[in-house]
């Protein structure tokens, strides 16, 4: 029986090879585009098998084969370990073909190509890869933001999300779309501060023939995705023209293309994205309040990777089994020597750091125990630069809680001695409004 769906390629073959319906998670990796491989033979997907391979036996000879393991060659010359299941399927008494469950064990060479292979099978056509249970945390603030994700999915609502980079952004806008009603729809991202504001214009709202220079028709996202979610990254970086364009989009949800000389009607859900703090923007005149408030209908704050309680320890121990269980490497879980390092470290990159740091020791490490040497350079000079010893806390980090705690006491002190009133207490603070709400929001006061 299938146990474990993560991961998972399924094939199902005609008695001649032939494929009739597939789903797999890295079509690029077969050398094949990003076309789904349905009427190809599957002797043509894997160039080196015989009739002996599993689910050509159970196609042709109705055998069954549970727990198999082979080497298969791909169009691009990549040999891989092949692990999976393979079972006849009948019409009847007749036997038809096979269907074909099966999983690659990726080596070292290949580390790079295992990012882009899906974890989940029924979200892959959507565009996505994230489901709200790859957000793995022990941390209390990071359960609680899982928790309003469940909730503001189910509506149509649009959200912001604020975090620095790589604290994981997309995965909670998929996780968001994974868990709507819009879950078998398209979800688009783009990333804002990737392009020219003149080009992002026709890309989010399309373009009509004749408008500019080389103007084609072109639909834009907020068209392409109908019905689904259009993801907006670093909206931070969005000039004040396009924001006041994006913001009557949003209140219509009507769409006129660059140069057109009509609207139309438009069923998306927006999801945005900034690595600034929106209330600094709002006080630096870089976002627009309007805008601010018709996105952050549902308001999401993700911390820091290094304000995440014991998350380093446990995100360093999933990254490690997840690049175990692709490469079939056996690599031990972090000794404390290591972990106190990784504790002390200020993880700028947030988790994305933490990530790539673990897959650089996967792809260099000679041994199964990782040791400082592994650890890159940089991580360890700042560690020492900072003084801190193994098994003690850097005395930075503890200045730095003494602070936010003393901070934390005087906003709550003020805002209960004055009623609950926002423009009391952010007098008396001589902090803005907004920027209370945002502090208060983020300490549990509201």
């Amino acid at each position: 029986m299938l146990k474990n769906k993560e991961n998972t390629d399924i094939i199902v073959i005609n008695r001649d090879g032939d494929i009739i319906f597939d789903d797999m998670g890295n079509y690029r990796f077969f050398g094949i585009g990003l076309k789904a491989v349905r009427g190809e033979n599957i002797k043509d997907i894997f160039v080196d098998i015989d009739d002996t391979y599993p689910t050509l036996l159970a196609a042709r000879h109705g055998v069954a084969t549970e727990n198999f393991k082979c080497r298969v060659t791909t169009k691009r010359g990549i040999s891989l370990t092949q692990t999976g299941e393979a079972y006849p399927m009948y019409d009847g008494e007749d036997l038809v073909g096979a269907i074909g469950f099966t999983r690659f064990l990726y080596k070292k060479d290949n580390i790079g190509e295992i990012q882009s292979h899906a974890d989940h099978l029924m979200y892959r056509k959507n565009n996505t890869k994230y489901l709200l249970e790859d957000i793995i945390t022990s941390d209390p603030e990071m359960i609680k933001i899982k928790s309003q994700i469940e909730k503001i999915a189910i509506t149509d609502s649009n959200v912001l999300i604020y975090g620095e980079t790589g604290t994981g952004k997309e995965l909670v806008a998929q996780s968001i779309h994974n868990c709507s009603r819009r879950y078998n729809k398209k979800f688009i991202s783009q990333n804002c501060g990737a392009i020219p504001s003149s080009l992002l214009e026709g890309l989010l709202f399309g373009t009509t023939r004749g408008s500019f220079t080389g103007a084609v028709d072109r639909p834009g996202l907020f068209e392409i995705v109908e019905g689904g979610t259009v993801f907006l990254d670093e909206i931070n970086s969005l000039d004040v023209s396009l924001q006041v364009k994006l913001l009557k989009v949003l209140e219509s949800k009507r769409v006129r293309r660059i140069g057109g000389d009509s609207e139309k009607k438009m069923n998306f859900r927006l999801v945005a994205a900034t690595n600034e703090d929106p209330y600094k923007m709002l006080e630096e005149g870089k976002l627009k309040p309007d805008l601010f408030y018709r996105l952050a209908v549902g308001y999401i704050v993700i911390p820091r990777l290094v304000e995440r309680g014991n998350d380093i320890e446990v995100l360093s121990n999933r990254f490690i089994n997840y690049f175990n269980s692709q490469t079939n490497s056996s690599i031990e879980p972090l000794s404390e020597e290591i972990m106190d390092i990784f504790r002390q470290y200020s993880w700028p990159g947030n988790v994305r750091e933490l990530r790539n740091v673990i897959e650089g020791i996967f792809a260099f490490a000679e041994d199964r125990k990782i040791t400082e040497k592994d650890i890159p350079e940089y991580i360890c000079s700042e560690v020492k630069r900072n003084g801190a010893k193994h098994g003690e806390k850097p005395v930075l980090d503890g200045l730095q809680e003494d602070v936010s705690r003393l901070e934390r006491n005087i906003i709550t002190a003020c805002y209960l001695s004055n009623d609950r009133q926002l423009g009391k207490t952010s007098d008396e603070l001589g902090i803005s409004k907004q920027l209370l709400r945002y502090k208060l929001n983020k300490i549990g006061q509201i």
